[in-house]
């Protein structure tokens, strides 16, 4: 029960149900006292006597003993009440009857105008007072036993109480889905915001039209809409800014090589140095021109292009040579070992110039900052995670490590680290993030975490596929 649909719901129909439940043993066990029962036997007394005395006016005692005085206790048995009325004097008419058990019954009905519900050996006596249209006053007792079964009408309750059900159900479940159904939206649009889609819009129900007011849940909907178009907003005029000033400075830097160039026929002896300092700055410059222009491209890039299957061994191996070369600029090496059995079923689905240029960014990364006479060590392993399965190519350096609160944070443009990642040890900060945008871009993720001994370990995982090129089942 974790979705908040089904806990609204249950909770709301929960409720409603235990509120007709109770209602229903209430009222059974209301009907259940016997003095409800003789409460209500009462309005049947007063009836039953009008009706004895009209009868007994009009036709004397053979109209009297002709009127029925049965009393239904339940629909099985009907138990038949003996009825005496009373003339103004405390004579019984029409029956011969023995006075003393009601001696008591008339003279309280007399001074009273009632006798209700004493009890009388197995039984009880009811009686009443009742006058004629000339005012004189007649006594009307019945007597008989106490009922020994209440009738309680479930056959005609059980509809009831399943209508009662099936409303409740659909109220509770259209209560429900208008509380939860703009959650649910929200939520899928905050999940593909977060994935780096920024047109992710939550959509709004056929007719209605997008407003602020009424309903809170569809207010922050609008509110999320306006907050995501603000954001795109930003980010492209912030993609666009950096992709035009990348633009506007390869023509300077392309005039200035050829200003270096000129001035190193023309040089005199001795700015060699000088000279040779303008061309790195000019190559370093040049350089992350490119990497920002791949960036701004990658961060506009919504789809994948030119996909098709890779082995991931065979982009390390292309790799290895030039990561191996630099390395050895360091005094250090590159390592790249892994399962055999792996390594035959490594395929994942992407780019392959965008993937390799995305391993590639890493193991400079770790060439550059890993220790002197060290290792960097580069292995292909598979998982599952959540039923899916994935490829996953780890790179470990042997250098001072990340701090735990920057290990996500060495993915963002232009993020130093002012000891372990100064600009002293080369990179501007960038392709770590080419590498993420990269990744994402193929469906996967980068994570990084430090050694247990010390260095840094960057773990790049990608869907996995099979010889087929389509996704691998688990």
């Amino acid at each position: 029960m974790r979705s908040t649909f089904t806990k609204i719901f249950l909770s709301f129909w929960l409720t409603e149900f235990l509120i007709i439940v109770c209602t229903i043993f209430i009222l059974s066990r209301q009907f259940e006292a016997n003095a409800v029962v003789y409460n209500s036997l009462f309005a049947m007394l007063q009836s039953n006597a009008r009706l004895s005395l009209e009868a007994y006016e009009k036709g004397g005692c053979a109209a009297l003993n002709s009127v029925p005085s049965t009393f239904y206790i339940d629909k099985q048995t009907a138990s038949d009440q003996p009825a005496i009325l009373f003339d103004p004097a405390g004579k019984p008419l029409c029956q011969q009857v023995d006075l003393a058990p009601y001696e008591i019954a008339i003279g309280k009905i007399q001074k009273e105008g009632y006798f209700l519900g004493e009890k009388r050996g197995p039984g009880y006596i009811e009686g009443l007072e009742i006058k004629d249209p000339q005012g004189q006053k007649f006594g009307y007792i019945i007597r008989g036993t106490y009922p020994t079964k209440v009738y309680i009408p479930y056959r005609e309750m059980l509809p009831r109480l399943l209508i009662g059900v099936i409303v409740s159900f659909l109220v509770t479940f259209g209560i429900t889905m208008l509380i939860t159904r703009p959650i649910g939206s929200l939520r899928n649009a905050a999940r593909q915001l977060a994935a780096g889609n920024l047109r992710a819009r939550v959509q709004w129900p056929r007719g209605r039209k997008p407003s602020n007011s009424g309903d809170e849940l569809w207010g922050l909907v609008f509110d999320f809409n306006n907050m995501a178009e603000r954001l795109e907003s930003l980010v492209d005029a912030q993609i666009l800014l950096l992709r035009d000033v990348s633009h506007e400075l390869r023509s300077p830097l392309a005039r200035l090589s050829v200003a270096l160039e000129l001035a190193r026929e023309e040089a005199q002896p001795g700015m060699e140095v000088q000279l040779d300092r303008i061309e790195r700055e000019t190559g370093r410059l040049n350089s992350l021109i490119g990497q920002l222009l791949s960036l701004s491209h990658l961060e506009s890039t919504t789809r994948l292009p030119d996909s098709q299957q890779i082995s991931l061994s065979s982009v390390v191996s292309n790799l290895l040579p030039d990561m191996d070369y630099e390395a050895k600029q360091r005094n250090c090496s590159v390592r790249f070992n892994g399962d055999e059995r792996i390594l035959r079923h490594d395929a994942v689905l992407g780019n392959p110039e965008l993937l390799s240029r995305a391993i590639e960014n890493v193991i400079r990364n770790a060439i550059a900052y890993t220790a002197e006479g060290t290792e960097v060590a580069i292995h292909i392993s598979e998982e599952t995670r959540a039923g899916n399965h994935w490829m996953v190519l780890a790179v470990t350096d042997h250098g001072q490590g990340v701090p735990d609160a920057a290990l996500k944070s060495i993915f963002r443009p232009f993020y130093r680290l002012d000891l372990s990642r100064q600009r002293s040890t080369g990179g501007y900060g960038v392709g770590l993030a080419i590498t993420d945008r990269a990744v994402r871009l193929h469906g996967g993720s980068v994570t990084a975490r430090n050694a247990a001994d010390c260095g840094l370990i960057v773990e790049l995982r990608l869907p996995a596929m099979d010889d087929a090129a389509s996704p691998r089942q688990v």
